[in-house]
This record gives structure tokens, sequence and C-alpha cells, in this order.
């Protein structure tokens, strides 16, 4: 782990422009864009917006506000807090050039962009993938971003100072997937939590936010190639789970120790969509030709005959647009 405040310079600039539309509208941008969007699918980690009003149609032209060309690639989500929005891209031999950016959510204009070097890129990784993958996550002070490299990057928001960096992949090894690592980030107190599913050695980790350190860590043996993010639930009573769909199960850890709490079967060996909780309940869904699944949690043990209320024992797609 590294503590720096030194500024990284790098010299060039790929030219490729991304636009915002779908969350820097015009038109009605002072209203509709109220609500914070601070991680991966939003403050609930299930894609769903409160804002009401907003355009629902758009071409090269209409109810865009803006745009901006950034230095590289990205496959993670923008994510926005109060009038700032942060992004991630990655460019270079191997995608190993890291960026994070930090932009004016009403003009676009930069305010501020770090310049990074991965230190270990993934091997395997396919051309229609990215580095800059997983999306970061910011609690409005500070800024958090993991890339496919295993780095992670805490940034203070408003100067984009860097407080601290860790190298996960110098310390637990390159991380190995065919279509790079996207599982991103997400908080839970003091934490930042991470799911590294891979070919190599899998796992989950809990860093604190201010110093980058451990706080638990959870080897995963068994498990390999997952690109779903990790959720966040909290039940009645007050218990919060950490909720991992993984090859081969789901899995519910303790958000604070790891300590495993339950864990379901019959997942299949890829796993890409983020578990979703609605109404006290988990929705699930496995790989390709894999079930997806309704629980309930707060169980314990293995709940797989008892907390599975119903099985849909064979999907069709990887992802919503695969064909």
């Amino acid at each position: 782990m590294r503590n720096t405040n030194m500024k990284r310079s790098w010299n060039g600039m790929v030219g490729q422009a991304l636009v915002l539309a779908w969350a820097i509208v015009a038109v009605t941008c002072e209203e509709s864009c109220a609500e914070n969007w601070p991680g991966w699918r939003g403050p609930d980690r299930n894609g769903v917006s409160r804002d009401t009003g907003v355009p629902l149609n758009w071409s090269a032209d209409s109810n865009v506000a803006w745009k901006t060309p950034l230095p590289g690639s990205g496959i993670s989500n923008p994510i926005i807090f109060d009038d700032r929005v942060f992004v991630t891209a990655s460019d270079g031999k191997n995608l190993a050039n890291l960026h994070v950016i930090c932009l004016s959510r009403d003009s676009g204009q930069i305010h501020w962009h770090q310049r990074l070097w991965g230190t270990a890129p993934t091997r395997y990784h396919g051309n229609k993938s990215s580095m800059a993958s997983p999306s970061p996550v910011t609690d409005g002070r500070h800024v958090w971003a993991f890339f496919g490299t295993g780095d992670v990057f805490c940034f203070e928001s408003a100067s984009g100072q860097l407080i601290w960096h860790r190298s996960l992949a110098g310390e637990y090894g390159v991380i190995e997937n065919r279509f790079a690592t996207s599982s991103s980030p997400l908080l839970y107190r003091d934490t930042i939590l991470l799911q590294v599913d891979h070919y190599g050695d899998s796992y989950l980790v809990a860093l604190d936010r201010k110093t980058g350190s451990n706080r638990w860590k959870v080897d995963r043996p068994g498990r390999w190639l997952s690109w779903s993010s990790p959720q966040l639930i909290r039940l009645k009573g007050g218990r919060d789970e950490f909720i991992v769909c993984g090859s081969q199960r789901v899995e519910s850890f303790d958000p604070g120790t790891g300590r495993a709490l339950w864990t379901a079967g019959e997942m299949r060996r890829e796993c890409i969509p983020t578990p979703l909780f609605i109404n006290g309940r988990l929705y699930v869904v496995s790989g390709p030709s894999g079930p997806s699944m309704r629980i309930r949690p707060g169980g314990s043990g293995d709940v797989t005959k008892t907390h599975v209320e119903w099985k849909n024992p064979r999907g069709r797609r990887l992802c919503p647009r695969q064909s």
C-alpha cells in the first residue's frame, strides 16, 4: 500500500467522445438531475432512479446537454454526486494507462484528471474489454476506483488529490479473466468492499476507506470467472448482509467481519448480473443456460432447500443484449 500526494503526469491523449446523455440531460436538468448516482446502478444498486420528467429519447443532437472528449475506453458507468460527474477510462498497451476524471455535471468541463499506470494488466482479456470496467464509487468527499489491473485508488473528490493506492494484483496475484474483471466496489460504513473472482485465487476483501488497509479478507477456493457485482442488503431487525453471486453458489457474508452467513447452490459457472433486493427478497441470475432464483435472505448455513422460494431452471442468455 502506498499513501501519496504526488501528482502524476502523462503525455498524449486519445480523443474519444463520451456522451453522458442519460445522466446529464438538457431541458429540465435542474429538477430532474437532483438525485445522486454514487456508484454502480445507482444508490440502491438496482438501476432505478427516483427522478421523473426526464427525456426518454435521444439523437446526435436532441436532448444532449454536452459532449466531452475522453482519453480512452471505459465500460464503467459514470457516477454523479451533487454537481460533479466521475468517469474512468483506460488506454495504451494492454489498456494499462488508467484515468479517473471529474467533470462538471452542468457543462462537461473537466475539473481534474488523474493519469495513472496499472501495476499488472489482466491476463487473457479480450479486445472488447477494458481495464476500466468496474464503476467507481463516491461518498461525496472521496471517490474510489477499482481497475482490472488490480489497482484500487482513493482520491479527494473536490481536488483530485491521490490519498492512497493499493495494488491487489501485486499482493495477491494477477487477475486472470478473459473479458477483464468488471465487479464494482461498494461502500459499507467505513470500508470499501470488493469481489475479485477469476481463474486464479479468488477472494473478497474489505478495505479501510481512509487508509486502504485490509479490514478483512476471505479466500474463495473453487470460485472463478464471475463478472457480477456484490449487493448489500439490510433486513428487518437491522441485520446487514453482503451478497455475492459467484460460480456455483450465491453466498452471504457479514459485511463488517467477512463471516459466512449462508449459501445457496445450483448456480452455473459464470455469473454476470448483480443480485437484486426487492421487497425483502433476493433475485439472482446464473450463467449461460443456468437458473434464476428468488431467495429469502436471513438464513444460516446451506439454505438451498429451505430459502429458495422459486427457481427457473434454465435461462437463455448470458446478458440481456447477447444474441
